[in-house]
């Protein structure tokens, strides 16, 4: 197991099976990187064969850290076997999972180029539009019909 940056994201490539034995070193990988203020991680699972209930406990605490420090923990290149363990206990809802490495780059990407629209921020020769036309919300709008649940239509 291993950790390298790429644009400014850790991205730590786990290798053959996260389980009793394996999982304390990913929490001290995880947590190294979070300690020294990195929330930008990529789980590579590329050469990964099996996750049990121990690496899940890594991989959730290490979301939760990253999240509530306004980062962001993501996963990439499942295996089937692996997926298929990440929806039968219900944890692949709460991750975002990419199919590469690169996408899950892009994630961080986009991201990061959303936050920069949200603060206003422009970059050079783009038009930001603050508010949108008039026009546009009133296409929206919705006035409920007024009466009781129980009253016929």
């Amino acid at each position: 197991m291993q950790a390298r940056e790429l644009d400014g994201v850790h991205v730590i490539e786990l290798a053959g099976r996260i389980d009793v034995t394996s999982s304390p070193e990913l929490e001290k990988l995880c947590n190294s990187l979070m300690d020294a203020g990195q929330y930008k991680i990529i789980c590579d699972f590329s050469n990964n064969a099996y996750v049990s209930s121990m690496g899940l406990r890594v991989f959730l605490s290490a979301l939760k850290r990253t999240t509530k420090s306004g980062g962001k923990l993501v996963l990439c290149c499942l295996k089937p076997g692996i997926m298929e363990i990440f929806d039968m206990t219900g944890l692949a809802g709460l991750f975002s999972i990419f199919d590469s490495t690169e996408m899950a780059l892009d994630s961080f990407r986009w991201a990061s180029s959303r936050n920069h629209e949200d603060k206003g921020e422009k970059k050079h020769g783009e038009i930001v539009i603050d508010k949108p036309p008039k026009d546009a919300t009133l296409a929206y709008v919705i006035t409920p019909k007024q009466g009781r649940m129980d009253e016929k239509a």
